[in-house]
C-alpha cells in the first residue's frame, strides 16, 4: 500500500473569481460590516478578470504540498456535475492523488463567486451542494500517511475527532486547520485538538478560542495543555506569524512586503508552506518562513492557487531578508 507523505481533508469548492473596475468599496454604518463592496444595480458590469479554479481548503492545501515536492493525496467530496468534473481534471493535472476524492452522482458540487475589491480583499458569494465529507465515505485502511492536514470539515466535528483518534494509533502527525464551523463548537475542538501535532489559526479564530488575546499570552486552561504538547501558528495577514513551540518559545516573523491582488487562498498557502517546510524537515525558522513566503506569493495573483510557490522556487524565497526574533515564555 503507497504511503503518503501527507493526505489532505477538507473542502472541494468550484471558484469563480471576478474582478472588475465598476466595484467599489463604501464605508457602511452596520456595525458588524466597516465597508461594503458594491456593484451598479440594473446595468451590465465589464469584467476585467476572470479565473475559474478548484479551491477550498482541501484541494488548496494538496495543490500547495505538492507544488513543494511531497507525495500528497486529498479526501473531499463532490459531484459528477461539471464543477465536480472540472475538479478532478486540475487535481490529476497537478498531479495530486485523487483516490479519495469522493464523486457521488446527483450531489451538486459546492460553488463560490469571489468578487474581489480593488484592494485585493474580496467578497465569497459560496453555495454549498450538500456535499459535506462523512466519515461513511471513507476507507480508513487505505490511509496510509506520515502526516494529515485536516483543514475545515464544515463543522463536522464527530469526523475530525474520528481522524485525529486513527492518526493517534497509527503514529500519523496532525496538522489542525479548522474554520468558522468547527471553533463555533470550540470547547470540544479545544480537547480534540489536545492530539494534534500542529495547530494553524489566523489572529481572529485564535481569539475566539481563547476568548482573549493568545498573542499577549492570555490564554485558558484548554490551551496552554495544547502549547504544551503542540505548536501552535496564528497567522496576522501583512504583519506576519506568530508561532508558539513547547519548550522553547514564541517565534515573531514578520510578512513579506509585496502587493495584494487577490487574498483568496492566503491561509491555505501559508498552511501548505509551514507544514511543507515541517515534513522537509528544514528548521523551524524557514518552515515559518516557508509559510509566510507561500502566503505572501499567492495573494500576487488571482486565484487559489495560482501563486503557490513551486519547489525550484524555495531557496529563492528561503534566501530572500526577512525579521524575526524568538521571545521565551
Amino acid at each position: 500500500m503507497k504511503k503518503y507523505d501527507v493526505i489532505c481533508f477538507g473542502s472541494a469548492i468550484l471558484d469563480v473569481s471576478l474582478k472588475s473596475p465598476d466595484f467599489r468599496i463604501v464605508k457602511s454604518k452596520n456595525a458588524f460590516v466597516q465597508q461594503l463592496l458594491t456593484v451598479p444595480y440594473g446595468i451590465k458590469s465589464e469584467v476585467s478578470d476572470l479565473i475559474i479554479t478548484s479551491g477550498g481548503g482541501g484541494t488548496n492545501t494538496a495543490v500547495g504540498l505538492i507544488r513543494l515536492g511531497l507525495q500528497t493525496a486529498v479526501v473531499a467530496r463532490c459531484g459528477w456535475d461539471f464543477a465536480g468534473k472540472m475538479i478532478r481534471q486540475e487535481l490529476k493535472k497537478e498531479k495530486v492523488k485523487d483516490e479519495f476524492l469522493n464523486q457521488i452522482e446527483g450531489e451538486k458540487t459546492d460553488y463560490s463567486t469571489i468578487l474581489i475589491g480593488p484592494d485585493g480583499n474580496r467578497t465569497i458569494l459560496v453555495y454549498r451542494g450538500g456535499t459535506k465529507l462523512e466519515s461513511s465515505l471513507l476507507d480508513f485502511k487505505k490511509l496510509n500517511s506520515f502526516w494529515f492536514y485536516i483543514a475545515s470539515l464544515e463543522g463536522n466535528l464527530d469526523l475530525l475527532e474520528e481522524l485525529v483518534e486513527f492518526a493517534d494509533k497509527n503514529k500519523i502527525k496532525v496538522v489542525l486547520n479548522p474554520g468558522k464551523k468547527e471553533i463555533e463548537q470550540k470547547e470540544r475542538l479545544l480537547k480534540i485538538c489536545q492530539k494534534a501535532t500542529v495547530l494553524i489559526v489566523n489572529e481572529q479564530e485564535a481569539n475566539q478560542l481563547a476568548n482573549s488575546s493568545l498573542i499577549e499570552g492570555k490564554i485558558k486552561k484548554e490551551l496552554n495543555e495544547i502549547l504544551s504538547k503542540a505548536i501552535v501558528v496564528i497567522t496576522q495577514g501583512e504583519k506576519g506569524a506568530v508561532l508558539f513551540q513547547p519548550n522553547k518559545g514564541k517565534l515573531v516573523m514578520d510578512s513579506f512586503k509585496v502587493k495584494m491582488i487577490d487574498q483568496t487562498g492566503a491561509g491555505d498557502g501559508f498552511g501548505s508552506g509551514f507544514i511543507g517546510g515541517l515534513v522537509k524537515q528544514l528548521s523551524i525558522e524557514n518552515c515559518l518562513k516557508l509559510g509566510v513566503a507561500n502566503g505572501a506569493s499567492v495573494v500576487t495573483k488571482i486565484g487559489a492557487k495560482t501563486g503557490l510557490i513551486k519547489h525550484s522556487e524555495i531557496d529563492y524565497w528561503l534566501e530572500k531578508p526577512l525579521k524575526y526574533r524568538w521571545v521565551k515564555r
